[in-house]
């Protein structure tokens, strides 16, 4: 009797425990590697905590939040004076995909300091492999930037960060 609880028990344990580590598992990205063979169109769906990031997700003094997708193998990160080699995906708050490298088939290239202070604050929490999902207020994007042209409040982004290349 007390050799069949204890099986019950660690049977009901196994189970709760890989319940529990799909339901907080980190959610699909359109740049995550088996996403590849999707249409572009699925690729660039907005996530499901576009307007809410989880419990979990970290945050700056600056009201960024971010959660790591997936962890790379990487272990250089940049600095702000690098150049940074960079997949993503940007929507805004009403689920709308506004940019992408998906749409383009290849990375892209930036000095990081042309990019949102957004960018600038949260790529140097990355390193090399890594995917990140950022969740920016409008002051860290592009609120304060002049014209019609880009999206303003809240912005979500998926980052995979693929290179970097120090200023010379």
């Amino acid at each position: 009797m007390v050799n069949a609880r204890l099986r019950f028990t660690a049977v009901a344990l196994a189970a709760l425990f890989a319940f529990s580590s799909a339901a907080f598992s980190a959610p699909a990205t359109g740049l995550d590697p088996a996403a590849k063979s999707l249409p572009a169109e699925q690729r660039l769906q907005a996530p499901d905590n576009l307007r809410l990031p989880p419990a979990s997700a970290f945050r700056t003094t600056s009201g960024l939040r971010y959660v790591v997708l997936n962890k790379g193998k990487g272990t250089a990160s940049p600095v702000l004076s690098d150049t940074v080699t960079i997949d993503y995906i940007g929507w805004d708050f009403k689920g709308r995909a506004f940019d992408s490298t998906v749409i383009r088939g290849q990375p892209s290239t930036f000095p990081l300091t042309g990019l949102i202070k957004g960018w600038q604050e949260g790529v140097p929490l990355m390193q090399v492999g890594d995917t990140f999902r950022f969740w920016i207020p409008g002051k860290l994007a592009y609120d304060d930037a002049p014209g019609g042209d880009a999206p303003k409040g809240k912005l979500v982004f998926d980052v995979t960060l693929h290179a970097i290349e120090p200023v010379k």
